[in-house]
């Protein structure tokens, strides 16, 4: 019987270290989230677009929640496993004021995209408020990827969150999106 024991912690104990590998091939993954629409109607097909826009070297993961609710959002900044996130303009701001965005100026032109720019008022180390204004988030509606799926809602915008995992990837799926 000791010996089936330690034979079967032996099994348990591979198929754990196994689980362990570390996956080195690129990816994006995109959380969708609204107040005044459902995501989840076109999730599917901006992650397929998104897909065949970025080739295969960089694998694309869209997850929409149907339906608003902060707390929820909340948790999915603090859970960190996203590298772009699409949510309402009130949320993108509020979360950009406490520094949990990339800022964008140096990729995206911030005269074409007026509304995502603002200052972030984070404290920085000398105890100073940062009052520079810099583009933080995208309207959806003036992104063409969402224009060609008919998926305008006012107020929604994509921005990347300071936790992302792959900045360089997320800023191409941005890039592609507005292609």
């Amino acid at each position: 019987m000791k010996a089936y024991g330690k034979l079967m912690l032996v099994i348990l104990a591979v198929f754990m270290l196994a689980g362990c590998g570390k996956d080195d091939k690129p990816g994006v993954s995109v959380f969708m989230i609204d107040q005044n629409s459902d995501p989840t109607e076109v999730s599917e097909q901006l992650q397929k677009t998104l897909q065949d826009k970025l080739g295969p070297d960089i694998k694309v993961e869209v997850v929409a929640s149907p339906l608003y609710n902060p707390q929820k959002l909340m948790v999915e900044y603090a859970a960190g496993g996203h590298d772009i996130m699409i949510l309402p303009e009130d949320d993108m701001k509020n979360y950009g004021k406490l520094g949990g965005h990339v800022a964008l100026d140096d990729h995206f032109d911030t005269k074409k995209y007026p509304d995502g720019v603002f200052a972030s008022q984070e404290e920085k180390d000398d105890k100073t408020i940062d009052n520079t204004k810099h583009l933080y988030g995208i309207p959806v509606k003036q992104l063409k990827v969402f224009q060609d799926l008919k998926y305008t809602p006012e107020k929604l915008y994509v921005t990347i969150p300071v936790s992302s995992k792959h900045v360089d990837d997320a800023l191409k799926a941005i890039q592609a999106m507005t292609e």
